[in-house]
């Protein structure tokens, strides 16, 4: 994995915010929480929560993802 620019774990798993906008995840899915929607991009920080995945995005608006 390269140009990292911040890293995030929920509970078994974990975010990669690339240079380029875009989410990277891995580890435990029964919820989803690594599988980011399609088409996310504009992401300037990232969250994980137990069993969830955050995202805001560039506009303000925050992508939620997995079990909430």
């Amino acid at each position: 994995l390269s140009d990292v620019v911040a890293v995030a774990a929920g509970d078994y798993h974990n975010l990669a915010l690339k240079k380029d906008g875009t989410v990277v995840c891995w580890g435990r899915n029964d919820q989803g929480q690594s599988t980011p929607p399609s088409g996310l991009n504009n992401v300037i920080d990232i969250a994980g929560g137990y069993d969830f995945s955050l995202a805001l995005q560039k506009d303000g608006t925050v992508v939620a993802w997995g079990d909430m």
